[in-house]
Formats: C-alpha cells, sequence, structure tokens
C-alpha cells in the first residue's frame, strides 16, 4: 500500500492531485477517504453473497469482546486492501495518509468491539462523532435490521450520510443462527464457514 501511495503520488493521479492541497489538508483527507473506503467495503461484506460468505466469520462470535476484533476469515484479510488500493489510486491518497489511517484505526476497532457498557449519555455523545462499543454491538445483534446498521469503523458520519445509522440499543441475541453449533466456533470451523451453506 505504501509503495502503491508512494507510485500515485509521484506520477499525480488520483482526485486529491487536481486540487494539489497542502500537505496536512492531503493528509487529513486521505485518512478520511480510507476511513469511507472501508465503510463501503464493510457495507459491501454485508451485500454480496460472496463477501458476505468470509464476513460472517467475524458476525459468528456468540460473545463480543476484543477478540472479536481480530475475529476475520483470512481470504478476508487478503482482500480488504484490494479495496483500499483503488482508493489509493482513485484519489490519490498520500503516503503519510496510508502510514496513519492503520495508526489510527486498531485503537478504535478494538474499542469499539470491548465488551463495555458506556453510561448512555456519554455512549450518545461520542456516537456522534466515532463508532461505540455500544452502537457497534448493534451491528453484531442477531436481528438482520440491526446487522445490517452501523458499518462505520472510525467515524459514524458515513453512516448518518448513507441511512446506516442505528443507535445504541442492547441486542437481545449475538451471532448468526446458522453458525451457532459448537463445531463452527472451532478455528476449523471458522475456515471452513464460506463453504457451509446459511
Amino acid at each position: 500500500m505504501l509503495w502503491l501511495s508512494t507510485l500515485t503520488a509521484g506520477k499525480h493521479w488520483g482526485l486529491l492531485a487536481l486540487a494539489d492541497p497542502p500537505l496536512w489538508a492531503a493528509t487529513v483527507a486521505g485518512v478520511l477517504l480510507l476511513d469511507l473506503t472501508d465503510y463501503a467495503r464493510h457495507r459491501l461484506s454485508h451485500a454480496l453473497p460472496v463477501l458476505w460468505r468470509l464476513h460472517r466469520v467475524h458476525h459468528s462470535d456468540l460473545a463480543v469482546d476484543v477478540t472479536t476484533s481480530l475475529r476475520n476469515h483470512p481470504l478476508e484479510i487478503l482482500l480488504r486492501p484490494v479495496f483500499l488500493a483503488v482508493a489509493v489510486v482513485a484519489f490519490g491518497i498520500a503516503p503519510l495518509s496510508v502510514l496513519l489511517q492503520p495508526v489510527i484505526q486498531l485503537p478504535f476497532l478494538v474499542f469499539q468491539h470491548a465488551n463495555i457498557h458506556l453510561p448512555p449519555a456519554l455512549d450518545r455523545a461520542l456516537a456522534r462523532l466515532i463508532v461505540t462499543p455500544g452502537m457497534h454491538l448493534v451491528h453484531h445483534s442477531r436481528a438482520q435490521r440491526e446487522t445490517n446498521s452501523n458499518y462505520a469503523t472510525l467515524l459514524t458520519l458515513w453512516d448518518r450520510i448513507f441511512g446506516s445509522f442505528r443507535p445504541t440499543i442492547v441486542p437481545d441475541r449475538l451471532g448468526l443462527d446458522e453458525l451457532d453449533q459448537p463445531r463452527n466456533q472451532t478455528v476449523f470451523g471458522m475456515l471452513a464457514t464460506p463453504w457451509r451453506m446459511p
């Protein structure tokens, strides 16, 4: 990703190159555009059956905690950079943004999957800007209308703009109906998830 971003910058490719903003503005815009791209990738992972088969591994966790942020199918992990690479070239995202994005994103991924309950007023206030554990827990609900919401990783702005925001509630149950058998909760079971019929 860093090599691609350096190449893109050197060739002056992408929409940001047309605007030629100062470094600080290009860096902020790049981080925001990468966050938007991750939102789009996540939403597509729910909408496209082939991507959902991979993403189900993440949603099969019956008890969301910080380990859930690492519970992803290896093939999905390999596909994520493809989405980001397209954004890097299309928008002309600077190398500094590519370096900063994972440094900023990782603590938020851990925080949003943390098994903590913030006071409701604090949760609502924070969720105006960033994804909170309560807001993201809605996304892990077994109810499909709740699972298909709150896709953002860092900024809740994207869910609000694109109509996928749902306020914090405590879901009745977590996980997926078709994957809560013990055999699906093993490492081999999770690796085999994409090939299991829903």
